[in-house]
């Protein structure tokens, strides 16, 4: 068995033993037109323009990779310290120095990105996670649960899960940025959708494989001068009771859209999948914004 996007297409994803059981996460009451697989990207790309998100993620019609300088710089950042965390030690000062540092880890980056997002790894430093006594359980690996109220497929990927020294299961998530950093965790709670998504993950049950007693989510944003973490501990109950709502208001139109309406705008100048949309032409044709919260409305990953 091989859980992935494509678990809506089967016969029996409602009791697959390889996919949680997220009953309830999207918080609809009845299923919609037909099974779905849904992440917190589709979310926002959906509230972007539906017609998007159908052509590209349920008509999977061919995309155009539309890309700019702050986009590749989050892709960079990303697989940087993805790369990093795999060596299951903490990362050092010693580890964004020059390029041609012995110390240097430098990953699969030309000397060109490196000294391009050097600036943003410094930042990473400060907050790495990964300290001694601290079990890693996995990067980047995608994590598949069904919502059977909903009968929806709920898609996510953490940037990384481990389990701390006091036993506490925790999800870390990393945001890179060009705006100022949120100043609490009201406003970043508000701000990327991934927090309340991943906090659901808890309130539906999650514990990961070592059914964890205790639980939190970390959030990590940085920036080219910046960084800060913010946290969540789950047995806040009034913060889990926010994220279910939050999800629930965020998921609703698109749980119940049968139409996939077109919302032209800007937007259609960064669209991977203007060429199929007959309302493109009405669209602007506008720059890709400098920032990578962006990403995730071209179709890219969010970093």
């Amino acid at each position: 068995m091989t859980p992935g996007y494509s678990c809506k297409d089967c016969k029996i994803a409602g009791c697959c033993g390889t996919i949680e059981e997220f009953d309830s996460f999207l918080g609809q009451k009845n299923p919609g037109a037909g099974t779905r697989s849904v992440s917190a990207r589709d979310i926002e790309t959906y509230e972007t323009c539906a017609a998007q998100w159908h052509m590209s993620l349920s008509c999977h019609l061919p995309k155009e990779t539309v890309s700019g300088p702050a986009a590749d710089r989050g892709r960079l950042i990303h697989h940087w310290i993805a790369t990093a965390h795999s060596r299951s030690r903490k990362c050092s000062e010693s580890d964004v120095g020059d390029f041609d540092a012995p110390s240097s880890f430098t990953s699969s980056l030309s000397a060109e990105d490196y000294l391009e997002v050097r600036d943003y790894l410094s930042q990473h430093v400060a907050t790495c996670p990964l300290n001694d006594g601290v079990q890693l359980v996995s990067i980047e690996a995608p994590l598949y649960g069904y919502d059977r109220s909903a009968d929806v497929v709920i898609a996510s990927e953490p940037d990384m899960i481990y389990v701390d020294v006091d036993d506490t299961l925790v999800i870390r998530e990393t945001k890179t940025t060009a705006r100022e950093l949120p100043q609490n965790n009201g406003e970043a709670f508000d701000r990327f959708l991934a927090v309340p998504w991943l906090l659901n993950l808890f309130g539906s049950g999650y514990r990961g494989p070592y059914h964890a007693d205790s639980a939190r989510l970390e959030l990590e944003v940085i920036s080219k001068g910046a960084s800060r973490l913010f946290t969540w501990d789950l047995r806040d109950t009034g913060i889990l009771r926010m994220a279910r709502a939050e999800v629930r208001l965020r998921a609703k139109a698109w749980h119940r859209d049968t139409t996939w309406a077109a919302s032209p705008g800007k937007q259609c100048g960064w669209c991977p999948v203007r060429r199929w949309c007959p309302d493109a032409k009405t669209g602007g044709s506008g720059e890709i914004p400098e920032d990578e919260l962006s990403a995730g409305l071209r179709g890219e990953s969010q970093e």
